[in-house]
């Protein structure tokens, strides 16, 4: 059974209403539920994640972010449900040595309830691990929710375009931060 492996692997995150979720290693089968997300996210939320009225990803978009090559991306689902994505998180490479840039997308029903935090701290983990010594993150102005989340991790702000902050998180040594 091929998903038993990566449910073995997935990290579990308790949200602030007691909702138990899993986050794992995306797979490059997981399109068509992360089509599904795309469609239950608000035209809102799609255009903070990506700075555009982006309706889905296509499968090219889909491969690049699932290869292990380029990064990592994580899938959350309820914990009694793992077949229904709600949020995708990224840590991907870029062209500077050590730094990775992170985005997540959360299903907007999943919002505000410390999902958003705990997949931050997350992926913070899992850059370290992939020996980044920093995340880049690209946020809205406006997205004073994500702006609040990185703020817990130390992100300081090093350049705009427009309405768009370029953030930097240092990863040097374990975490000791907390979902607060």
């Amino acid at each position: 059974m091929p998903d038993a492996g990566r449910r073995d692997a997935a990290h579990s995150i308790t949200l602030t209403d007691g909702t138990a979720t899993r986050t794992r290693k995306a797979a490059p089968a997981d399109l068509a539920p992360i089509q599904d997300l795309h469609r239950r996210c608000s035209p809102g939320s799609r255009a903070l994640r990506y700075h555009a009225g982006k309706s889905g990803l296509s499968p090219a978009e889909w491969r690049q972010l699932s290869s292990p090559e380029r990064g990592t991306t994580l899938v959350t689902t309820p914990a009694e449900r793992t077949d229904h994505i709600i949020a995708m998180t990224n840590v991907m490479r870029t062209d500077r040595q050590g730094v990775g840039e992170l985005a997540i997308l959360i299903e907007d029903a999943w919002q505000a309830k410390g999902l958003g935090t705990a997949l931050a701290e997350h992926a913070a983990t899992v850059a370290r691990r992939e020996g980044h010594h920093t995340l880049a993150a690209a946020v809205v102005a406006s997205n004073k929710p994500m702006l609040h989340v990185l703020e817990k991790l130390d992100a300081t702000p090093v350049a705009a375009t427009g309405a768009v902050l370029d953030l930097r998180i240092p990863l040097q040594g374990p975490s000791s931060k907390s979902t607060g």
